[in-house]
């Protein structure tokens, strides 16, 4: 695997696979996914799709990436505002049930170039309500343990706990559990990246109980076991 950027900041995980095969996962982030060479597979609701050479993913959407024989590369892009989807829209993408698929697309390098422009020079990361602005920061910020955490949430933005829940799924798509743990794994994997640091470590580090931990949550959200995954400490120039 190479790593091309892991920017927390703006939301943005640019990676490259020789091959990939993932258990069927979901995440909170769009994912775009172009094959370089050959082709791949992808199962999502229960229907699967062979010969793929470009798809996008909508975020949350539960699937399985069967890429063997085929080098891709996958734009994970946290995207919490209309801007991507309407640029999306733009060029005449439409999604059904919950991705776009193409098993011939001779624009896709284009395509994949000019999402990962947007992405790079625009904020596609910050909702429209300046309340889950403020729950994310303070999400992002600080450790808490989820019952303290939305003690402390629901305080600051004045709202109960199921209006808080309800407004966050609305405008991020998960749980405010959910997101917390996607939070961790972010941090866990940036560690890993910028520090001589092992996994137990790094588990620890990013609020896990154990390794055990990060790995079911890490196979939960992106599909694959965090030792396959880290195999490059390197962000790829």
């Amino acid at each position: 695997m190479k790593i091309y950027g892991f920017d927390i900041k703006k939301g943005i995980y640019d990676f490259e696979f020789n091959e990939l095969n993932t258990e069927s996962h979901s995440h909170p982030v769009v994912e775009i996914i172009n094959a370089t060479d050959g082709s791949f597979a992808l199962i999502s609701n229960e229907l699967t799709h062979e010969n793929l050479v470009f798809a996008i993913i909508e975020s949350n959407t539960k699937h399985k990436i069967i890429a063997k024989n085929c080098s891709v590369k996958i734009l994970m892009i946290e995207s919490y505002n209309y801007y991507l989807h309407k640029f999306l829209k733009s060029k005449g993408i439409i999604f059904q049930n919950g991705a776009f698929l193409k098993t011939s697309f001779l624009s896709k390098n284009q395509l994949f170039s000019e999402i990962k422009d947007l992405a790079t020079s625009s904020d596609l990361k910050t909702p429209a309500d300046q309340r889950i602005i403020d729950c994310i920061k303070f999400i992002e910020e600080n450790e808490l343990e989820y019952k303290n955490l939305i003690s402390e949430l629901t305080s600051r933005v004045f709202l109960s706990d199921s209006r808080l829940s309800h407004l966050f799924k609305e405008h991020i798509g998960v749980s405010i559990k959910k997101y917390l743990v996607w939070n961790k794994l972010r941090q866990a994997i940036n560690l890993y990246l910028n520090n001589s640091t092992n996994l137990t470590e790094v588990s620890l580090q990013s609020g896990f109980f154990d390794q055990a931990h990060l790995s079911n949550s890490f196979k939960k959200v992106l599909g694959v076991n965090p030792s396959s995954a880290y195999n490059s400490r390197i962000l790829q120039s």
